[in-house]
């Protein structure tokens, strides 16, 4: 596989490790062990550099304005900083090193006991309500549960005295109830996109259920039977495009890929893929897929399937790219499709399939970020920052 050299790389001298960087398509930033966030332009001049009172390990959540930044440091704080590196707010001792996100004017973050999320005014940290439910008290990977995020709505479960489960969904601009969904033996699986929620749920009797609701008051729009599981060990197996997107695991098959009609909940078509189905990358033009295969050298290496919106398959590749985990990430960005491990990652035409580059991070852990048109990588065990090509 032909090597990259990226178009830019920093190294921090005072830190041994970095979190995941996260990106716009103006600036990139990355938290340190040396307890500093580290802001850089998309050419890689130096920003800003913030000093916090712990290590940062979380990623930051930055707006799709470009700024400010919100970082939890391990000292239990949380700060805001304009793009000019100034502080502008921060909350002592009320968060953790855990989940955040902003939409709007609004900040989340996972409260303080891990039991709900705490909505901040994002202009200058006022406390704006604290919604109960569960939620994972660590930052997000493929096995956490976060909370469930968009511009319409705020996605909590809660489970009750018989220990059954269900969605509670509040306004994200007031936190109040907008509406709860039935409570169900098991967890669903939930995104939300625009003004809709997808739920999925496992219904032990070798099919799965596929709802799609309206986000401002739960109305349910159509549901869907699907053969097999859509649960997953991988993160969520709902994915929202041009179609819906369900990965569906049968024994003794390799995983599906299942296009449902976005608007009445048809199926179109099912597909095979890998035997175990992680990652899918909906877009206008089709679907790009990352899967598991076992390697005959030994190990596990990703598939790769690109479908056009038909379910036509247009090309199928086995990577060179080990996991001994998940596939961490896949996307298109410019003109590469990549997908990361957690410690390579690599580029392929989109068209074709072919391979465009390999990059080989002086890390053994890896965190990936795509904003338009850029793509960085953090060197998270030796602390560090690299954009790699995308054209």
């Amino acid at each position: 596989m032909t090597g990259v050299q990226p178009l830019w790389e920093r190294d921090f001298s005072s830190a041994m490790a970095a979190g995941p960087p996260a990106a716009t398509d103006e600036h990139v930033v990355v938290g340190g062990q040396d307890t500093q966030l580290h802001a850089f332009s998309a050419d890689g001049e130096r920003t800003f550099r913030f000093e916090t009172g712990g290590p940062i390990e979380a990623r930051p959540a930055v707006p799709a304005s470009g700024g400010p930044v919100h970082v939890h440091s391990t000292d239990g704080d949380l700060y805001t900083v304009g793009l000019s590196g100034a502080k502008l707010w921060h909350v002592e001792g009320q968060a953790q090193n855990r989940w955040l996100d902003r939409q709007g004017p609004l900040l989340f973050g996972t409260a303080r006991d891990g039991r709900g999320v705490t909505g901040y005014d994002a202009r200058d940290g006022t406390r704006r309500f604290q919604l109960s439910g569960q939620a994972d008290p660590y930052p997000p990977s493929p096995f956490s549960r976060s909370p469930t995020l968009s511009g319409s709505v705020c996605l909590l479960s809660a489970t009750n005295s018989d220990g059954d489960e269900k969605l509670v969904a509040h306004a994200p601009r007031s936190g109040e109830v907008l509406w709860e969904s039935k409570a169900r033996d098991g967890s669903p699986s939930v995104v939300a996109a625009d003004e809709w929620v997808l739920t999925a749920y496992w219904r032990s009797d070798s099919y799965s259920t596929v709802c799609m609701r309206r986000a401002s008051n739960g109305h349910i729009r159509w549901q869907t039977a699907v053969a097999g599981d859509v649960s997953s060990h991988f993160g969520s197996p709902l994915w929202l495009g041009e179609h819906v997107y369900v990965q569906s695991s049968r024994d003794e098959r390799p995983d599906e890929l299942v296009a449902i009609d976005r608007a009445d909940g048809s199926i179109q078509w099912r597909r095979s893929v890998g035997y175990e189905l992680e990652r899918v990358t909906p877009t206008s033009a089709g679907v790009f897929v990352a899967s598991s295969v076992v390697d005959p050298d030994g190990g596990i290496l990703v598939r790769l399937d690109a479908f056009s919106l038909d379910g036509t398959r247009r090309w199928q590749t086995t990577t060179d790219v080990h996991i001994g985990g998940t596939v961490q990430s896949l996307g298109r960005v410019g003109g590469v499709l990549f997908v990361a491990s957690d410690n390579e990652i690599a580029a392929y035409d989109p068209d074709s399939g072919s391979r465009r580059w390999q990059y080989n991070p002086e890390s053994s852990q890896i965190g990936v970020s795509a904003a338009d048109g850029a793509l960085y990588i953090s060197h998270r065990d030796t602390g560090g920052l690299a954009r790699l090509p995308t054209d």
